[in-house]
């Protein structure tokens, strides 16, 4: 399924070296991940997010704070996949690719594609795999970031997913293999889900902040806290199936806990360390509120 990020040609992660038929190659690391971000495609010297931010949000996913957001993707994801195997098993036509039924046996026409586009450290498509095969939903999963930091990071924790580095803009992905796509909280191209979208049934899910999401970190930041604006544009070539906000209330176990979060954040990048010692010890709790959305290739 992946690509040569030069060429387009095929190439397999398990070669080493990693290289197309045009000779084109490119670095794998010790911990699995492959580099296929070619230098003269980078905007910068080291695109993404950073080590403190990575760290951060690992540090934070660990606890697992934001454990209802991914269950509740679970449950989305699994619903839609389900729903559909049973019209196909009923006589109407499927609308994905390859039908994932529940079974002890574990298949290859039964197993899911789940691509993370901006997968950061890997811990939502991580969970959202792990997730789907508790279910008996049977699921693989790969994912790709811009930053070579987080995916060393993902690739070392979660060895039983692909990881490359890549811009969620030129996805390294062969057309129509995915059976779902994810996106959250990371920018992308429409364009590039649709391509890498299974033709029939491809499912993508965006998550981004919906109004309330950590409004009181912004209390505590700007003296006229604006909430969150909500996207509800259509996306060209799919169908919007599900359209939800999910909230919760979270208790900040420690002030490490509560920094972690901070980091996670682009307050921490425009304060002075003053103000955030300020902001992590004013926090106790903070509330996770998730505009989630379903789309449908057409």
């Amino acid at each position: 399924m992946w690509l040569c990020p030069l060429c387009k040609s095929p190439i397999s992660l398990s070669d080493i070296p990693v290289r197309c038929e045009n000779n084109h190659s490119f670095d794998k690391a010790k911990s699995g991940y492959v580099n296929l971000l070619p230098v003269q495609f980078k905007k910068s010297k080291m695109p993404g997010d950073d080590k403190a931010m990575v760290k951060a949000r690992r540090a934070f996913h660990q606890q697992n704070a934001y454990k209802p957001l991914k269950d509740h993707m679970v449950e989305l994801i699994s619903e839609y996949f389900q729903a559909n195997a049973a019209g196909s098993s009923a006589g109407m036509s499927s609308p994905v690719t390859a039908s994932p039924v529940r079974s002890s046996t574990h298949s290859h026409s039964s197993t899911l594609r789940i691509y993370d586009a901006g997968c950061g450290e890997g811990s939502y498509l991580n969970a959202v795999v792990n997730g789907l095969n508790s279910l008996g939903v049977f699921s693989v999963g790969a994912g790709s970031d811009i930053s070579k930091i987080a995916v060393e990071l993902a690739a070392k924790a979660f060895k039983e997913q692909e990881f490359v580095v890549a811009s969620s803009f030129d996805l390294p992905i062969a057309s129509a293999t995915q059976n779902a796509v994810i996106q959250v909280f990371a920018p992308g191209s429409n364009e590039e889900y649709h391509r890498v979208l299974a033709s029939e049934g491809g499912l993508l899910v965006t998550v981004d902040p919906a109004e309330d999401h950590l409004f009181e970190i912004k209390e505590q930041v700007y003296s006229e806290p604006q909430k969150h604006q909500t996207d509800n544009t259509e996306r060209e070539g799919f169908s919007r199936v599900k359209n939800e906000k999910l909230g919760f209330s979270i208790q900040l176990a420690d002030k490490e806990q509560a920094l972690s979060l901070v980091k996670m954040t682009p307050f921490y990048w425009k304060l002075p360390p003053d103000s955030i010692e300020k902001v992590v010890n004013s926090l106790s709790k903070v509330t996770a509120h998730f505009h989630i959305q379903l789309w449908v290739k057409q």
